[in-house]
């Protein structure tokens, strides 16, 4: 029987709802973001990262760079480990993102985590900071140079206050590195604050603190012996680099942003173009510029390169872990045992 075009209205409109629903199909993938965007800190809320990060949160919120909102999600503990890998165990949709800085490498080599960079999909640097050497004001010592010496002549006389693992620790370890045959002693101080208090109280001859810290920190009775950044910090013109002063150490934090791996290239993308609309206003670049942050922005091949660099400079530092104490309770335990026996003993010879 042939078609006559009332026998094929059924079909035509059949076949126009097919080719709308597919259209309409692949428009909905594509859509994205599809609800908010999840930010994992992984340090407590009031710290620099997440200040860091709530910087450009409001920076999106004030410029409508995104039609939902960016969600800032504190997962602190375990020097950044619990965070980074509650985002690395994230559904890969885009929806949930890691900033994080070079404590994702540091964590790694250390051992405190296994896993790392490349874990993730790197979206992008958004920002560099320098590292402060500093003493307390009653410090013998006016420069980095003649504190190194003494740290060769002495190994493991002077205690610098530091995370164990953390980009910190790394920055004393880079200055070992630097000056082979100096030696530290490490203790475990905690953040900027702590480290200070420590550093006042002489329970440790000295720390590192990034620029924004000593900033914050230079009227507390403390001292500047060296920055750790190839040149001079724009901040501090007249503080010598510990280049200057024969000690062979670059050292700094980079702010990373990161996705969970397999994260769809477009969605990456967007993300990615979002960071930069974001590094690119004047709200961004103001704040950035009062935490004494240099408003450094990479993505692409320039951004893997830098990841590949930064890992790799830490296959060089030697790290020296404490000797494992040994196992009290068990010791106790058999002390008490022994103790036990030689009083039965004694009380079935009598």
């Amino acid at each position: 029987m042939p078609l006559t075009p009332i026998r094929m209205r059924p079909f035509l409109r059949f076949a126009v709802s097919l080719l709308a629903s597919l259209c309409l199909g692949a428009g909905a993938k594509e859509a994205f973001p599809e609800k908010a965007i999840t930010v994992i800190v992984p340090f407590a809320a009031g710290g620099g990262s997440d200040v860091f990060v709530r910087i450009f949160q409001e920076a999106i919120r004030k410029n409508q760079l995104c039609p939902f909102p960016i969600v800032v999600k504190n997962l602190a503990g375990a020097g950044g480990t619990i965070g980074s890998r509650a985002a690395k165990e994230a559904k890969p949709d885009g929806h949930t993102l890691l900033c994080l800085h070079d404590g994702i490498y540091t964590a790694q080599h250390y051992g405190n985590a296994d896993w790392g960079p490349s874990d993730f999909e790197p979206l992008a640097a958004t920002g560099r900071s320098g590292v402060v050497v500093a003493v307390s004001e009653s410090s013998p010592f006016e420069s980095l140079h003649d504190l190194m010496k003494e740290a060769i002549r002495r190994p493991y006389q002077y205690v610098f206050g530091t995370n164990l693992g953390a980009p910190n620790h790394y920055s004393a370890l880079f200055l070992q590195e630097g000056m082979p045959g100096a030696k530290f002693r490490f203790t475990q101080t905690g953040g900027g604050a702590k480290r200070l208090a420590q550093l006042k109280g002489g329970h440790v001859d000295l720390t590192g603190f990034s620029v924004a810290e000593y900033e914050q920190f230079k009227a507390a009775g403390i001292r500047a012996l060296a920055t750790m950044s190839e040149e001079r910090e724009p901040s501090f013109p007249n503080l010598p680099t510990a280049k200057e002063q024969g000690v062979n150490a670059v050292h700094g934090l980079m702010q990373f942003w990161w996705a969970p791996k397999g994260t769809p290239e477009p969605r990456l993308s967007y993300l990615q173009n979002l960071l930069r609309q974001t590094m690119e206003t004047d709200f961004v670049r103001t704040r950035l510029g009062n935490l004494h942050m240099e408003p450094f922005f990479q993505v692409g091949e320039p951004l893997l390169e830098t990841v590949r660099s930064r890992s790799a400079n830490l296959r060089g530092i030697t790290l020296e872990k404490p000797t494992p104490l040994p196992p009290l309770p068990e010791l106790v335990l058999g002390v008490v045992v022994a103790c036990f026996f030689f009083v039965w003993r004694e009380g079935k010879m009598q």
